[in-house]
């Protein structure tokens, strides 16, 4: 009895020690208020300066080996970055600020606790340096940490994820930070033999080696088999519709036996298609390239164009990849581009396509059930008019200016309606109705 009762207050001081460190952590690091609040909104310019923000990198990237990578940026496209993240990562905000003496970004997270809600504040200050990056502070909360511990935790954090020794050779990589006013312009050591396309496929392979397994790589293999097959039995194009019903009857067939497999089986159903469908990276992310370069995909299409099944497949994909809100986001940002001189133009069209995909993949995988519901709905024959309602007077080809007219940004009251219109038409569908609980 007497070692009972000894455990027992072993395990009472532990579990007050664990609640004594959360406590004095959360008020170190929890402040009651944010540091930043909601601000601007998302528009063409606000995509545009990010995309910038891209093509800075890419171009210098492309840069012969033995020159240095120059990344440049001002603060307007920090801050449409920053924009972009606080869409796809709920609550997040952030905020830029560039002079010739240095950067300061501040960054809130909004964190729930014991009912309550607090919000991680974080202010990061880098200044010019000639040599190895310069942090002057990071500031978490309450708590302060000079620039050359902030390094240390940066460098142990790349060690534990890629091995010993990266992190000193990732911060080795910085030759140089200039500030100039807006503007600040960060010169690398460009690692021998690298490009632009390593680089993608470095990063998409990692992103795939983290977020998948071995076991979910065969099963979309072998779905990817049974659509490619499906590919040559077409005469010309085919429908999406075609390619979905004999994915989920196969899938249907594999969850009998297990049915709390269902929902996998979907998963890798899907991913087996955008590898099919998609582009190299998209391949690459999926699983691995199949397609060579310059090789077309089938013809496959969506209410008779081919425009509207990437649309579909490609936020399906990366809703199932990423998030709801970042293939949401995605879909938006594509179509703001669109609207800028030279582009489609801004496309609702498009938009019911990207949230149908989205709606699709998620009803597919989000519950046992809804997942079995998917099967079913394909054990008969099925029309497009059944996963793709009426696209009627859903305006298309809008230009940056008539599109900023009419509604503003996508923020917008008047944007929101449209958006609520089109997920109105998903919801009158039957398969749009299933339960995802």
């Amino acid at each position: 009895m007497k070692a009972v009762h000894h455990l027992f207050r072993q395990l009472l001081t532990l579990l007050l020690v664990l609640l004594t460190t959360l406590c004095f952590a959360g008020w170190l690091l929890l402040d009651p208020v944010p540091l930043l609040t909601l601000s601007g909104q998302m528009n063409a310019d606000t995509v545009r300066h990010s995309k910038q923000l891209l093509n800075n990198l890419n171009q210098s990237i492309k840069n012969p080996d033995g020159t240095p990578w120059v990344i440049a940026a001002n603060a307007d496209e920090l801050n449409s970055a920053f924009h972009l993240a606080s869409r796809t990562l709920p609550g997040f905000q952030g905020q830029a600020e560039v002079t010739a003496s240095g950067l300061t970004s501040l960054m809130t997270v909004p964190v729930r606790l014991l009912g309550q809600q607090y919000y991680l504040n974080a202010t990061v200050q880098i200044s010019p340096s000639s040599g190895p990056l310069q942090i002057d502070k990071v500031k978490i909360g309450m708590l302060t940490l000079p620039g050359g511990a902030a390094l240390t935790l940066v460098g142990s954090a790349a060690d534990q994820m890629w091995g010993a020794g990266t992190g000193a050779e990732l911060l080795a990589m910085v030759r140089s930070v200039q500030f100039e006013e807006n503007e600040v312009k960060v010169e690398l050591n460009k690692p021998s033999g690298w490009n632009l396309q390593k680089l993608k496929e470095s990063g998409l392979s990692v992103y795939r080696d983290l977020f998948s397994s071995p076991q979910q790589r065969a099963d979309i293999e072998f779905y990817y088999q049974i659509a490619l097959a499906h590919a040559g039995q077409q005469q010309g194009s085919a429908s999406l519709v075609s390619y979905l019903q004999i994915l989920f009857q196969q899938a249907a067939i594999r969850s009998a036996a297990d049915p709390s497999v269902a929902a996998r089986e979907n998963q890798s159903a899907l991913l087996a298609l955008a590898q099919l469908l998609g582009g190299q990276n998209l391949q690459l992310l999926v699983n691995e390239v199949k397609r060579p370069s310059g090789v077309k995909a089938p013809r496959v299409t969506l209410a008779r164009r081919p425009d509207l099944q990437q649309h579909f497949i490609y936020s399906a994909a990366i809703h199932l990849l990423t998030s709801h809100n970042v293939s949401n986001t995605v879909g938006e940002a594509k179509e703001l581009l669109d609207s800028i001189k030279g582009g489609s133009g801004f496309s609702f069209v498009d938009l019911l396509a990207d949230r149908a995909g989205v709606r699709f993949a998620r009803l597919a995988t989000a519950s046992t059930a809804s997942a079995i519901a998917v099967q079913q709905f394909f054990q008969r024959q099925r029309e497009e008019a059944e996963i793709f309602p009426s696209k009627a007077r859903l305006p298309e080809g809008l230009s940056q200016q008539l599109f900023e007219q009419r509604y503003q940004s996508v923020d917008s009251e008047v944007y929101r309606q449209m958006v609520q219109e089109i997920d109105r038409r998903l919801s009158a569908l039957p398969l749009y109705q299933i339960k995802t609980e």
